[in-house]
């Protein structure tokens, strides 16, 4: 699943699959066309620590959890590293 790539988060820190992050914002450019419902369950990641399952071959990483897989995606300087 994973591409093996990193990215550069907000702060210029290096993420890759496996990090976990801080979500700063779930930015209009991806609930703009969404349900009200989806759009207040992602807004709910607003704030929150998640692992990154992946970050694709366009840099986008993606989250989700292990019964879902991936379920939604942001641009790496959306989120900050957090830990190591």
């Amino acid at each position: 699943m994973s591409a093996n790539t990193s990215a550069i988060d907000a702060h210029k820190k290096t993420i890759t699959a496996g990090s976990f992050v801080r979500i700063i914002e779930i930015p209009t450019w991806l609930t703009h066309d969404l349900p009200e419902q989806e759009v207040q369950r992602l807004r709910q990641c607003e704030g929150s620590i998640m692992k990154i399952l992946e970050v694709d071959k366009y840099g986008y990483i993606w989250f989700g959890t292990n019964n879902e897989g991936r379920w939604f995606c942001l641009k790496p300087d959306e989120v900050e590293a957090v830990g190591n």
